[in-house]
């Protein structure tokens, strides 16, 4: 192009310069206002927007522990402002809000940052209600406790709760040294109520908790134990009413003896088991070396725990209290009277088959001497006084196993009343011999 073509050109391009200008302006202008007006820019608001914290192990790693005050880790408000294409696909968790503990300050603040990396650079504000968390500083603590168990409510009718046990008896609680000192006692509560449908063994895990010394529950995030809960079994046992029956051992004083009755101010009481072994059981027999007479001249009364008799596998009905009961033992002053009885009276029993047995060696009429307490005495008579000879019992007493004929030497036995006694024994001659053919005839 020569030079007079450039000119022209020039003059070309120069002409109405500033229409040109306010043309172009006018049309940049256009093309905001058709942009704003298809995708304007947009004020959006999420509510609630949890604060995840970084780098707590720059406190965790000195053996301090942290803990959120007031919830300050919950912006109740974040505003985004972007376009509307944008702000459409943004929810509440794609909100990224952080505090790191490397911003902690003097006033234990730390500042909160808001991100939403779903949609990078493209929205373009974010702010929260507040922009910090607040955070208490403390020395961690740890501390060992035992588990208590504790039952409330009843098993169904007809049975009982047993024994509880846990798979872990020991509790590892951790925390801000504050808080874990209120912590005096851990236990685990068992509601029988929610679990009175069931008549065999409950295995169940149950969560552990956390008490002052008041016996109120703590309860705090901070606070963590080990472990958060605990497998427990709980023994149902079947329930039975059964007979106390009273042995003694020991002789009274001379001159008095028992009079047989021993009392107590409880004849029966409830015992569980399984039901195997609760079948076996039908009295529960309180042994002589319990109750020891010796020497006695009146009535004694002696404190006997039931629990401590108790067979293998039993267990009161009611394992939370002892069972004592009072048990008194009848004691009068003994007396001695004589009797005197017909020979013709006496009996023989149980004699072998083809044997027959004759007495010899007593008096028409022979004296016997009975001591007793007089309660017991009183009731006896000549007329209600026996003596006989038990052949087959008095054989068994001897080692004989087949009784021949011959002489034998043997006491007779009485009908005397219990705690009586014989103050002599008497004996006699006892002659066996064969039954012949002519005894048939007789």
């Amino acid at each position: 192009m020569d030079k007079k073509e450039k000119v022209k050109w020039s003059r070309r391009l120069t002409r109405n310069l500033g229409l040109k200008i306010i043309s172009f302006l006018l049309a940049v202008t256009l093309w905001l206002l058709v942009v704003n007006i298809d995708d304007p820019v947009v004020r959006w608001t999420y509510l609630d927007v949890p604060v995840t914290i970084k780098n707590a192990e720059v406190i965790t790693n000195q053996g301090m522990i942290y803990e959120v005050l007031d919830d300050t880790d919950i912006i109740p408000r974040v505003t985004i402002y972007a376009p509307r294409s944008v702000g459409e696909n943004i929810s509440k968790s794609d909100i990224v809000a952080t505090a790191d503990m490397n911003t902690l300050n003097s006033l234990n603040t730390l500042q909160v940052e808001f991100s939403v990396p779903k949609v990078g650079n493209q929205i373009g504000d974010i702010r929260g209600s507040t922009d910090s968390v607040r955070v208490s500083i403390e020395n961690k603590k740890n501390v060992q406790l035992v588990l208590k168990t504790n039952v409330t409510g009843n098993a169904p009718e007809g049975y009982v709760v047993g024994n509880v046990t846990t798979d872990q008896n020991l509790v590892r609680v951790s925390g801000p040294e504050s808080a874990v000192n209120r912590v005096v006692s851990a236990g685990i509560n068992i509601d029988m109520s929610t679990l009175s449908e069931f008549t065999s063994d409950i295995t169940t895990s149950v969560p552990v908790r956390l008490y002052d010394e008041e016996g109120n529950e703590v309860e705090g995030s901070t606070l963590t134990k080990n472990p958060e809960s605990v497998m427990i079994t709980i023994e149902i046992l079947s329930t039975k009413e059964v007979p106390l029956r009273f042995e003694v051992e020991g002789e009274p004083a001379d001159g008095y003896g028992l009079t047989g009755a021993v009392t107590s101010d409880v004849q029966t009481v409830w015992i569980a088991g399984k039901r195997a072994a609760l079948n076996a059981v039908n009295e529960i027999v309180i042994p002589a070396e319990a109750i020891d007479v010796s020497g006695i001249s009146e009535d004694m009364t002696a404190e006997i725990d039931i629990c401590d008799y108790l067979p293998e596998n039993i267990q009161m009905a009611d394992k939370s209290s002892t069972m004592p009961v009072n048990v008194t033992v009848g004691v009068e002053r003994e007396t001695t009277v004589e009797y005197t009885l017909q020979a013709k009276n006496v009996k023989l029993l149980n004699v072998p088959e083809g044997l027959k047995c004759e007495l010899e060696g007593l008096e028409e009429e022979y004296p016997v001497s009975v001591t007793g307490i007089r309660s017991v005495m009183s009731g006896l008579t000549e007329e209600n006084l026996e003596a006989a000879v038990d052949v087959a019992e008095w054989a068994r007493e001897q080692g004989i196993r087949e009784v021949v004929p011959g002489r034998y030497l043997v006491a007779l036995q009485f009908n005397n009343p219990e705690y009586t006694e014989i103050d002599r024994p008497v004996t006699v001659s006892m002659t066996v011999s064969e039954v012949t053919e002519e005894d048939t005839e007789e």
